[in-house]
């Protein structure tokens, strides 16, 4: 269901992500046009279609959203000096979205690579599959019961059994991110790991009696 005119520029900000039972896309979009017309087309499009329009403001921001038989469409908008920018996500749910293709470099594996860096007493709190220009990605959060010290050295010990090495020189989001030490006021680390085109990073952080680990895992697709 592409709602917005096809004269509307947009580009991908994030293709197919799966996050809590879901495929979400999401495009920015910049129009020429001022902001009321664009709503009335979305809103008329939509009426059309026999699908009920929920409409909110937040700030300078107008949003709309739609539900139908696959999932949720919701586009955002506000106006600028050159027209209207706005932001357009689709979620699919996950049982009617076609079949998930498996992250580059680990194709058909059941499970995301870096969930096997996690230790069994992990509790995965989030997990999220995306690709970002051109690169097949897994984000996991999870809580683990070592300090961020003992946790640091279990990642190390199965980035290096899966052939990873260290590598400070590891680019956003955490640049330098193997030279990384938290201060009293943050305390925690970061870690980066890279084998050929494959990067991983991570970061530990105290979260109440826990540890709080970010694994980012990308390769090109």
């Amino acid at each position: 269901m592409d709602a917005l005119p096809p004269d509307v520029r947009q580009e991908v900000v994030m293709s197919a992500a799966a996050i809590d039972g879901h495929t979400i896309t999401t495009h920015r979009f910049r129009s020429p046009r001022p902001p009321e017309p664009l709503l009335a087309d979305l809103r008329q499009r939509w009426r059309s279609e026999g699908l009920p329009v929920v409409e909110t403001r937040h700030g300078d921001w107008t949003i709309l959203s739609v539900r139908d038989a696959t999932g949720m469409h919701t586009v955002q908008m506000r106006g600028t000096a050159a027209g209207t920018e706005g932001l357009s996500s689709r979620w699919v749910r996950e049982a009617a979205r076609a079949a998930v293709v498996a992250p580059a470099g680990d194709a058909g594996a059941a499970e995301p690579p870096v969930l096997r860096w996690l230790g069994d007493d992990a509790r995965v709190i989030r997990r999220v599959t995306h690709r970002d220009q051109g690169r097949s990605a897994v984000t996991v959060v999870a809580l683990v019961v070592d300090d961020a010290e003992r946790a640091a050295l279990g990642l190390r010990e199965r980035a290096r059994a899966a052939g990873f090495e260290e590598d400070p020189a590891l680019g956003l989001p955490a640049a330098r991110a193997a030279w990384y030490r938290g201060g009293p006021a943050t305390p925690g680390l970061a870690l980066a790991f890279r084998r050929g085109r494959e990067e991983v990073v991570a970061t530990l952080s105290v979260h109440r009696d826990d540890t709080a680990l970010v694994l980012h895992w990308s390769a090109p697709r």
